[in-house]
């Protein structure tokens, strides 16, 4: 980590100009993206679409608007607060309406590419293409270096990196540690959970959370959770959980959730879905921020900056 920090702190910054408030350097440019392919970017991109929460969250953060969007469970993510509640709507990420994508035409597409991999070609006849992988923190870092440098915003890129890595660094040095926790996401009634390699998990383990998942077995790391079971989870009993579902109603009834330590002790938490995509600017802030105040309510303060239907509240149950 200490290499990679150092190395996006030695990025010089190129020389740029100033066009109406963002920032773009010559064009065209050439960026690989994580299908090891070579995507050149003709001119600076007005038009701008995001294939998963990702881009719209690297739009966000350059005050750029966000012109095509994919939703979540029929909905766009609620901790971009509403800043791209105009952009067209492409679809459940998972299956993205190419028709309205074409009619769209975008300059750029940013995407994820476990999302994208069917449908590429189609994309990529609307514009440019840019795909990433993203689990742990060298993707986020990667990702949003490479999307801004797509964006003619790379020194702005560089500071959000740095910014990030300093704020985790000081919630760091601040947290106590000694306690254990798990982030889950739910599909039906099987709950999954997340590996320390993956950002969110990362970021719990850095602020001296035990994360009851772990690493992942040898031989899985591309995969950034797995199904746990009830009586696994009631096995590991962690002081705190976290858990998303794309969905608003109540969690699936199991005999096992009241007698959890964390359901009993009130620290059994939903969150919003920034948890489970927290590789852009605004969402891994958010994540950090607010993560470090659940497990450590005494040492650190509730964020103020989060979207109201973002923020984590109690989790609830069939009845």
């Amino acid at each position: 980590m200490q290499r990679l920090r150092s190395l996006l702190i030695a990025i010089p910054v190129m020389t740029v100009l100033n066009t109406g408030g963002v920032l773009a350097h010559d064009f065209p440019l050439t960026i690989v993206d994580d299908r090891n392919k070579s995507v050149e970017i003709a001119q600076l991109p007005r038009t701008v679409a995001s294939i998963s929460s990702f881009g719209a969250d690297v739009l966000v953060s350059l005050g750029r608007q966000v012109d095509g969007l994919s939703i979540l469970g029929g909905q766009q993510s609620d901790f971009l607060g509403g800043a791209a509640v105009d952009a067209v709507n492409l679809g459940e990420v998972h299956q993205t309406n190419l028709e309205v994508l074409a009619q769209l035409s975008p300059d750029l597409t940013i995407g994820l590419r476990t999302y994208t991999e069917p449908f590429e070609q189609k994309i990529e006849e609307a514009g440019a293409f840019l795909a990433f992988d993203l689990i742990t923190l060298e993707d986020s870092l990667r990702g949003v270096e490479r999307a801004t440098l797509a964006l003619g915003a790379e020194s702005q890129g560089s500071e959000l990196n740095e910014r990030f890595l300093n704020d985790l660094e000081s919630h760091i040095e601040r947290a106590p540690g000694g306690i254990s926790a798990v982030f889950l996401w739910h599909w039906g009634d099987v709950p999954y959970a997340f590996y320390s390699h993956h950002l969110t998990g990362h970021i719990m383990t850095r602020l001296g959370a035990t994360n009851i998942q772990g690493n992942p077995p040898r031989g899985m790391a591309p995969a950034d959770s797995s199904a746990i079971s009830m009586e696994t989870l009631l096995r590991l009993n962690p002081d705190v959980i976290l858990s998303f579902k794309a969905d608003d109603g109540p969690f699936v009834s199991h005999p096992a959730w009241p007698r959890l330590k964390a359901v009993r002790n009130n620290r059994a938490w939903r969150v919003g879905d920034q948890y489970v995509m927290p590789h852009g600017p605004l969402a891994r802030q958010m994540v950090l921020k607010e993560m470090a105040y659940l497990l450590y309510p005494e040492h650190f303060p509730a964020p103020k900056d989060i979207p109201e239907p973002a923020q984590a509240r109690a989790m609830d149950f069939e009845r």
